[in-house]
C-alpha cells in the first residue's frame, strides 16, 4: 500500500511540473543563425549550436580587424518553456575598433515564430549583474531573430 501511494505521489509530482520551464526542448536542438539589431541601430551575427541538454555555444560571427584573435565560442545556457518561450544567456565579448572590447552577458528572451524561426528581445548586461534578476540594468538593448540552418 505504501509503495503504491508513494508511486501515485511521484507521479502526480511529475505532472504537476510539466508547466515549467525545461532545461530544452528537441525544438531547438541544431544550428542557428541569429541575427541581432540594437536600439542605436548597429547589428551583430552570431551562430549558436544548441544542444539537447540545455547546453550550447554561441560564436560572434563577420569581419575582424586584422589585430583581433579569432572569435571563440562562449558557453550558452538554454531554456524552452511549454509556451514555446526561449531563453539564451551567454557570455559575450564584441570587438570595438581595432583594440577594444565590450564584454558582458547576453540575454536573448524570445518565442517560436516557426519550427525555423524564432523572434525576441536582447540585453547586454555587464558581467557583474545576473540577467534574471529584475533590478539589473541592461547597457544595450534590442532585437533578434534566429534561423535554423539546415543541413547540420
Amino acid at each position: 500500500m505504501k509503495i503504491a501511494l508513494m508511486l501515485t505521489l511521484l507521479f502526480a509530482a511529475h505532472n504537476c511540473s510539466v508547466d515549467a520551464p525545461r532545461p530544452q526542448s528537441s525544438d531547438l536542438v541544431g544550428r542557428w543563425k541569429v541575427d541581432i539589431t540594437f536600439e542605436n541601430e548597429s547589428t551583430r551575427s552570431m551562430s549558436l549550436d544548441a544542444e539537447d541538454s540545455g547546453k550550447g555555444s554561441l560564436l560572434l560571427e563577420g569581419a575582424r580587424s586584422n589585430w583581433d584573435e579569432p572569435a571563440k565560442p562562449s558557453q550558452a545556457k538554454l531554456t524552452v518553456g511549454n509556451d514555446k518561450r526561449v531563453t539564451i544567456l551567454a557570455p559575450v565579448e564584441f570587438p570595438i575598433g581595432n583594440v577594444g572590447r565590450e564584454t558582458g552577458v547576453l540575454a536573448l528572451k524570445g518565442v517560436f515564430k516557426s519550427e525555423s524561426k524564432i523572434t525576441g528581445d536582447i540585453a547586454l548586461f555587464p558581467m557583474d549583474q545576473d540577467p534574471m534578476d529584475p533590478k539589473a540594468t541592461p547597457t544595450k538593448t534590442g532585437k533578434f531573430e534566429a534561423t535554423r540552418v539546415r543541413g547540420n
